[in-house]
């Protein structure tokens, strides 16, 4: 079992599921133009699934899940949020959110289209290679 803060460290690309990747990108879609947050699960270095957290909140700017409603023992590696500009590069404030949750994070672009409005990141803010399974 890998812990969730080595996520993404083996070398290579993060992959991602295709079914996973379609619920991220759908689910930006539809509350754009607010920001949309998920957890990820998954292992070695693919994500295999989306978590949406009940109580989360899709804003304007902004996005949020409560801990407290995250279930114990998820799987959570990590976190994916949208933003509404094609710019999928972090903010300092992201960065400060990347160390608290997991070793891995996707940050969708506009339009959320496709893996190419995708971009992943480790806690630490370096830039990973990301690509579909």
């Amino acid at each position: 079992m890998v812990k969730k803060e080595d996520f993404g460290s083996g070398g290579g690309p993060v992959l991602i599921r295709r079914e996973a990747l379609e619920l991220m990108l759908g689910a930006a879609r539809e509350v754009y133009p607010d920001e949309f947050m998920a957890m990820l699960r998954g292992e070695g270095n693919l994500i295999t699934e989306v978590l949406i957290i009940p109580a989360s909140t899709f804003g304007d700017g902004f996005s949020s899940a409560p801990d407290w409603m995250v279930p114990l023992n998820a799987g959570v590696v990590g976190s994916v949020h949208s933003h509404p500009s094609r710019d999928n590069r972090f903010s300092d404030m992201d960065l400060v959110y990347f160390g608290k949750m997991g070793g891995i994070h996707l940050i969708l672009g506009y339009p959320y289209q496709s893996i190419l409005d995708v971009a992943a990141y480790a806690s630490d803010g370096r830039k990973l290679q990301v690509a579909m399974k």
